[in-house]
């Protein structure tokens, strides 16, 4: 795929949307994202990814984040925060920070920043830091969708580390894991950063030369967000734009209902809870589920287990088939349930077992989306 720079406020808002896409309900939050792209197109800062094929394979490269919490702080949170004498935030540059120290522990330049995930804000902060330091951004991420966990990433599939990492707060506050015994273990413990934060740090990992960092990202996909944001624009001037849509990225109109109830709460450095839905049109009398962890991860259709992670479950508002990130889902909206086919590497045994209902918790087989809705053989 070529490289490309957003010129256009309306093409900064089909990527953003793109990236709320395939972030199922997590990814950050829309506004925050467009927020950040807007500034540094404000500020004369190019907005551009660049094709694999052109970056240096002796570059050092680092994905870096906004790990933690897609919800609203509580007001304990709120309180807490005022008892430590921590006001607003005093580091508005705290990615570009954590880089920094990163490159500083590793003691090698880097050069070029691979965005963790694909969500509105995670994907687009990952653009807007590389555009306020000059940095290069890969057209690729680790996971070609959004997930919960660190850990839930292609290296760890194929086995190589995700350390050191470099975590700087909104306050400045810094810290290095060095190693970790093992990429779980490093989840935990960059996730207690972030509940130490008040509810999301900066972190640069995945210290990677570009030769290997090639072999375990999901390429183009900052690519694909912004045609699948294209295709959500045009579809909403359709007759049935979740329809549309589905089509557009070979996915599944899997629900069409009202939100009957939907309830979240911050828990460990995650925003958990479920939804649930009634059913319309077709789906009339019919109930449908979806339990979330910052992402929408398990579902049930008349609660019999149905799509799951891997595959992504992506909830729709049902007149312009605009994602949902999760904090934003309401009662009595009228949604679309979508499902998505997962990234190729989460297809086999090892993704199966990192990103599937067992990991969750969940005593339940993975099924092939393809499989539970057209039938087909897995």
């Amino acid at each position: 795929m070529p490289s490309h720079t957003l010129t256009s406020e309306r093409e900064r808002e089909d990527f953003v949307m793109g990236c709320a896409f395939f972030g199922s309900g997590g990814g950050g939050d829309p506004q925050v994202g467009l927020g950040l792209l807007r500034r540094e197109a404000d500020a004369g800062h190019p907005l551009r990814w660049t094709d694999l094929s052109e970056i240096p394979g002796d570059a050092w490269t680092t994905r870096i984040s906004r790990t933690g919490t897609t919800a609203p702080p509580t007001p304990e949170m709120v309180e807490q925060q005022k008892r430590l004498g921590l006001g607003d935030p005093t580091v508005p540059d705290f990615q570009a920070r954590a880089i920094e120290a990163l490159a500083r522990h590793i003691g090698h330049r880097i050069s070029v920043i691979v965005p963790p995930e694909l969500g509105a804000s995670n994907t687009a902060a990952a653009l807007a830091v590389g555009a306020a330091t000059g940095l290069t951004v890969a057209d690729a991420d680790y996971v070609g969708r959004a997930i919960p966990e660190i850990a839930n990433t292609i290296p760890v599939l194929h086995g190589r580390p995700i350390w050191p990492m470099a975590m700087v707060d909104r306050w400045g506050t810094t810290a290095i894991l060095a190693a970790a015994a093992g990429p779980h273990v490093a989840e935990r413990y960059v996730r207690h950063t972030a509940v130490a934060a008040f509810g999301f740090t900066g972190v640069a990992a995945f210290p990677y030369q570009a030769r290997d960092m090639v072999q375990v990202v999901a390429p183009n996909t900052l690519t694909q967000c912004l045609r699948t944001g294209e295709a959500i624009r045009e579809a909403a001037g359709q007759r049935v734009p979740v329809e549309a849509v589905a089509a557009a990225v070979d996915g599944r109109v899997l629900f069409t209902g009202v939100v009957q109830r939907s309830r979240g709460e911050n828990r460990d450095g995650f925003f958990w809870g479920e939804h649930h839905l009634r059913g319309t049109g077709r789906d009339r009398d019919a109930e449908f589920r979806i339990w979330f962890k910052n992402e929408n991860l398990i579902s049930w259709l008349n609660n019999r287990p149905y799509v799951t992670a891997p595959d992504l479950l992506i909830l729709v508002l049902a007149e312009t088939a605009r994602p949902l990130t999760n904090p934003e889902v309401r009662e009595g909206q009228s949604v679309a349930v979508l499902g998505v086919r997962s990234p190729a590497p989460y297809r086999t045994p090892e993704g199966i077992d990192n990103l599937g209902p067992r990991h969750f918790g969940f005593d339940q087989e993975y099924v092939p989306l393809e499989a539970l809705v057209d039938g087909k053989a897995p």
